[in-house]
């Protein structure tokens, strides 16, 4: 499955990507700590997640479409 919920075509995107929860930068102990890491689809990981940390605020909006993440611009 796709991030939009449809059949994934590409047959090396269905599988899950381990991410780490906290980016290791580095740090040895947060790149081997088994509570650091989470699985997501590809499309999740390869979008959604480097957009976060690139950004440093993640884009999520509520339903009144405020952003929701207290370090989004909008919200200092």
């Amino acid at each position: 499955m796709t991030a939009a919920g449809e059949d994934q075509a590409n047959a090396r995107r269905r599988f899950l990507v381990v991410d780490h929860v906290i980016p290791h930068r580095g740090d040895l102990g947060l790149f081997l700590d088994p509570a650091n890491l989470q699985t997501l689809c590809p499309d999740d990981h390869d979008q959604n997640k480097q957009r976060l940390e690139a950004r440093g605020y993640s884009q999520e909006r509520g339903a009144d479409g405020w952003p929701i993440d207290p370090q989004h611009p909008a919200n200092r």
